[in-house]
């Protein structure tokens, strides 16, 4: 499947979310800028996920600037031949890679994200609370 618009893989994401029962919310603002979408697990844990079409380079720096108010981060992107390079960038950066599977027709982890350990506990607060009150299951 060819992407037209990241707002297409977002929503096959999407399903990919609800199968495990995540709660979610799309544009989370974090000061300056924004994370493309947030899930909070069963666990209270926060999963956060950059999306990107083409530049995974900007997605993995995206997902590193937002890593300290999550628990875990993701890049999600369509399959393609920065694969390899993208996952062992992101498995040293602790970054976890979400990719297109034409195949199954959705989303799968190519790379599980690391825990994060040096969190920013208000941010981690405010996140949560933003996903509680504006979340979707």
């Amino acid at each position: 499947m060819a992407f037209r618009t990241e707002r297409e893989l977002e929503e096959i994401a999407v399903a990919f979310l609800q199968q495990m029962d995540f709660l979610y919310c799309w544009r989370v603002p974090l000061h300056n800028r924004v994370i493309d979408l947030v899930a909070l697990d069963g666990k209270g844990q926060l999963v956060g996920v950059e999306f990107k079409l083409r530049d995974w380079k900007r997605a993995l720096e995206q997902a590193v600037k937002n890593s300290n108010s999550l628990d875990y981060a993701y890049v999600c992107l369509p399959g393609g031949s920065y694969l390899d390079e993208l996952k062992s960038r992101a498995e040293r950066l602790g970054i976890g890679v979400m990719v297109y599977s034409e195949e199954l027709g959705t989303v799968e982890i190519e790379l599980s994200a690391q825990k994060r350990t040096q969190q920013w506990k208000p941010n981690i607060e405010y996140i949560k609370h933003y996903v509680h009150a504006r979340g979707t299951k």
